[in-house]
């Protein structure tokens, strides 16, 4: 193909009309292997113009070389198309390519003919897709510029539709692929590229994104977002544009301070200020600014669409507005204003694992909160939470934040450099003055290793902090650490309440009873009630394990309800075998302010069920001080009514004198530890003993000495006048039916 295969014509005369120069013209290609009839088209439509706008004439004599103009000019608006060119059927192959291979679909073609018998009009239109069919001989010059005009008219309404429908695409396409960002600056940017992708601004434009809480001057709101020939900026407006980034500076600062006064969109031929107003959703980030520079003013088309995105991007940052709302709601702590337990499960959860190898997490809990709520106020005692948390994370400069874990826990989190022990022991004691008072907050301070749980999930690890709290607690500790161990004994422990919760539900527990003797003649003087356990493989779980976890996961008061139960029970087989002697069970204070439990006693007693005098309730000392106003009366109505009432563990309590004396109980039992303490250098034990032994004297109770194990023991308490005991000197604890053949010696001797 020569240089006079393809070549551009422009109407000369155009160019002395400045007006229809600064139009873009209309482009033609015409495909022609006759030169002397292209050179006929050429002049006809040289003078033509159509709605203002001149015409560009490409050329090409084959449609091979209109092949490679239409590789060059993807805005042609009419192709003017010989059929009968290097071959018979050259245009038409032309048609398909144009429509299947290049997928244009608004170009209008007209197809011309100088031999119409070759092709005739109708097979043609029905089977290739063009636009009109013409008899080169039929075409005058007036005819063709008005069939021209009348394809371009047509193919602009075509093409503004076309534009419209992809416009619309494009902005639900943007739309769905902002509707997921959350993230302010995430959000920002995706904005800021589907903008430059829908009104092409990117190349040679820049757009901008910034964000203020309603400020007075909206040159000092925040960029967040830049793009296109902005680059990268991290500032104010104003500094954005004293750093020269936009050259229309004082325009677009007038523009910007017009938009906020109006609170409406600006819209200029080189550039345009989007706003958008958030107030009534998020208290940080009220209001939006975007600057779109665009290097050539944009048209209608881009202009409509930046209109509609706008609404788009309206939602979007109202979306954004809403989930930092809502996040604030799940993730703040509207208290105090800082994070809750669930930013730090979030926070656990999203940890890298380097993060966790060298992660701490502080807990702290604040003892008697409360108490010191309901002394001082609501609101006082939010300030001085506040404060609090305050101390802590100067105390801790290493943590790095800090979150409410419940009403009276904080954590706080730091990846290195944690508090050592000193520092650890200072938090646990703190002195905060609101108004002018001082107060005095005890805390108790738990530090896990997070490296130590890597594996383990968000909710477990807070659990785990809270356990080593508790246990602390428990311990009388200030501060604790969290070790390995820890989980074992917590697995082990809830595995163990499981199995609690099934042998109570089935019934799996069963009473045994252990015979109170008369030291000097070893007679059975009574009995204690004490409950086993035995698992369905026959091994047994001991007391002091099964009994302190139903004492801490509230199943204790339906274990002595089930005690007293099988109590009543034994002390009638007991009868049926002709023994009758008093059985005394284990009561707490729940049990005995439990209105249900208390009628079950007296309505076997009122029924007459059970005598009670072969009833012996027991409760320990420290119970019976720790309540003695509310229980003491109830006591008393068991004495009077025939029962007997025993202190159980006296001596290891801090009982007053003052309510000893008072005490409405018939036997005070002395702890085994005093027993088998007796013969020691110090003589402790024996003291204890003697001491118990004189308030039995002088106020009328009962002793009974618990644990005698050896005759020393035994010849020690009768040395000193104790006359009554129990202990495996005498008899293990018993099954009912082995206690009653145990008996039958001493029941055929009396």
């Amino acid at each position: 193909m020569t240089n006079s295969d393809l070549f551009e014509f422009v109407n000369e005369s155009n160019t002395s009309d400045s007006h229809s120069v600064s139009l873009p013209a209309w482009k033609i290609l015409s495909v022609e292997d006759d030169q002397n009839y292209q050179d006929t088209l050429l002049y006809s439509l040289r003078d033509l113009k159509v709605m203002q706008r001149p015409l560009q004439v490409l050329t090409a004599n084959s449609a091979t070389g209109a092949a490679a103009v239409l590789a060059r000019h993807n805005d042609i608006n009419v192709i003017l198309l010989d059929v009968v060119m290097e071959t018979d059927d050259a245009g038409l192959r032309l048609v398909d390519t144009i429509r299947e291979v290049l997928g244009d679909s608004v170009v209008r073609i007209i197809l011309l003919t100088g031999q119409p018998g070759m092709i005739p009009r109708q097979d043609v239109m029905q089977r290739y897709d063009i636009d009109e069919y013409w008899c080169k001989s039929d075409l005058t010059s007036d005819k063709l510029q008005t069939i021209v005009a009348s394809h371009i008219r047509t193919y602009q309404s075509i093409y503004e539709l076309h534009q419209a429908r992809k416009g619309l695409m494009m902005v639900v396409d943007a739309a769905r692929a902002i509707t997921s960002k959350q993230n302010l600056v995430e959000f920002g940017h995706t904005v800021l590229e589907e903008i430059g992708r829908i009104i092409g601004v990117s190349c040679g434009g820049g757009i901008l994104c910034a964000a203020d809480n309603n400020n007075d001057d909206p040159l000092q709101a925040e960029v967040i977002a830049t793009s296109g020939t902005y680059g990268e900026f991290d500032g104010s407006i104003e500094g954005f544009l004293a750093q020269g980034c936009d050259t229309k500076a004082d325009i677009v600062s007038a523009a910007l301070r017009k938009a906020v006064a109006t609170e409406q969109h600006q819209f200029y031929p080189g550039f345009n200020v989007l706003y958008f107003d958030t107030s009534a959703l998020d208290h940080h980030r009220q209001r939006y600014m975007m600057i779109v520079d665009s290097e050539q003013p944009l048209d209608k088309n881009n202009l409509n669409l930046l209109k509609v995105f706008s609404e788009n991007i309206r939602s979007g940052f109202t979306n954004v507005a809403l989930t930092n709302r809502l996040g604030d709601l799940a993730y703040k702590d509207q208290e105090l204003q800082i994070h809750n337990r669930n930013w730090l499960l979030r926070e656990l959860n999203i940890m890298k694992t380097t993060e966790r190898s060298s992660g701490i997490m502080i807990m702290v809990d604040v003892k008697h909160c409360k108490e010191m709520e309901i002394t001082i106020g609501n609101i006082h005692a939010r300030q001085l939470l506040t404060q609090l948390c305050q101390n802590l994370m100067l105390a801790c400069p290493q943590c790095y934040a800090i979150a409410r874990t419940d009403d009276h826990s904080f954590a706080l989190l730091t990846h290195n450099n944690a508090p050592d022990e000193e520092c650890l022991n200072k938090l646990a004691d703190q002195c905060i003055n609101i108004d002018g008072l001082d107060h005095y907050l005890h805390l108790t301070v738990a530090r896990v290793d997070l490296e130590l749980l890597a594996e383990e999930e968000a909710e477990r690890i807070v659990h785990l902090a809270e356990a080593v709290i508790y246990q602390a607690g428990q311990q009388h500790k200030r501060v604790m650490s969290y070790q390995p161990v820890m989980l074992e004994q917590i697995t082990s422990r809830h595995q163990l309440l499981r199995e609690l919760q099934v042998a109570i539900q089935n019934r799996d527990m069963f009473l045994v009873l252990q015979p109170k003797v008369h030291l000097v003649s070893r007679q059975v003087v009574g009995f204690e009630a004490l409950l086993r356990w035995q698992r369905p493989d026959g091994s047994f779980v001991p007391p002091d394990q099964f009994i302190p976890l139903a004492e801490t996961s509230g199943l204790i008061s339906r274990i002595d309800t089930e005690v007293l139960e099988m109590t009543f029970v034994a002390i009638e087989a007991l009868q049926a075998a002709g023994i009758a002697l008093p059985i005394s069970f284990n009561a707490t204070c729940a049990d005995l302010m439990n209105g249900q439990y208390v009628a079950t006693i007296f309505n076997a007693v009122s029924s007459g069920r059970i005598d009670p005098v072969l009833l012996d309730i027991e409760i320990t000392e420290s119970q019976a001080m720790e309540d003695y106003e509310k229980i003491n009366p109830l006591l008393h109505r068991f004495v009077e009514l025939g029962m007997g009432v025993s202190i159980d563990d006296f001596g290891t309590g801090y009982s007053s004198l003052a309510h000893v004396t008072k005490l409405s109980a018939t036997t005070l039992k002395v702890d085994r530890s005093f027993v088998s303490a007796m013969l020691d250098e110090d003589q402790a034990g024996s003291h204890v003993v003697d001491m118990v032994l004189q308030l039995g004297e002088k106020f009328g109770f009962m002793i009974v000495a618990e644990g005698i194990e050896t005759e020393t023991e035994c010849e020690q308490l009768i040395g000193k006048g104790c006359l009554q005991g129990q202990g495996y000197l005498f008899a293990k604890p018993m099954p009912l039916n082995v206690l009653i053949d145990w008996l039958k010696p001493e029941l055929s001797c009396a």
